[in-house]
């Protein structure tokens, strides 16, 4: 039958993609097949905003929702966000950091981290909030 190693890898998912199997292998991967992740801005704003974090399928939450730079917090039943900010080259305007400032003290506990790629990221965001902060 070969070595332990062999038979280890023989139950693993091989290279599907080179082998001509197109069809996704994860759940992931399923939800991006089933609807693109860009998708889900109008259900944030129309839906999930307007009628809470309970509102929210999973597969938006584990997925589509990073797709706007919108992560679960621990523990998730507490139903906030961590926003990341893109600063694309790490250049930002006067005016730009001082909607970042103003967004972090309404929505963010007055915190707002500065990541080791010159991103922003918000804690403690509610859904509800959401499209106010994308306005600012």
């Amino acid at each position: 039958m070969g070595s332990p190693a062999k038979q280890a890898a023989a139950g693993r998912s091989e290279a599907q993609w080179a082998k001509g199997y197109f069809e996704p292998q994860n759940p992931a991967e399923r939800t991006k097949r089933d609807q693109d992740g860009l998708d889900v801005h109008d259900r944030i704003v129309a839906t999930h905003a307007r009628e809470g974090f309970g509102s929210i399928s999973q597969q938006d939450l584990r997925v589509r929702y990073r797709w706007y730079g919108l992560y679960t917090q621990r523990p998730e039943e507490d139903g906030f966000f961590m926003m990341r900010i893109r600063v694309p080259g790490g250049l930002l305007t006067a005016e730009q950091v001082e909607a970042v400032g103003r967004i972090s003290q309404r929505y963010g506990r007055d915190v707002c981290d500065v990541t080791d790629r010159q991103n922003f990221q918000l804690h403690w965001i509610q859904v509800e909030d959401v499209p106010e902060i994308w306005a600012g």
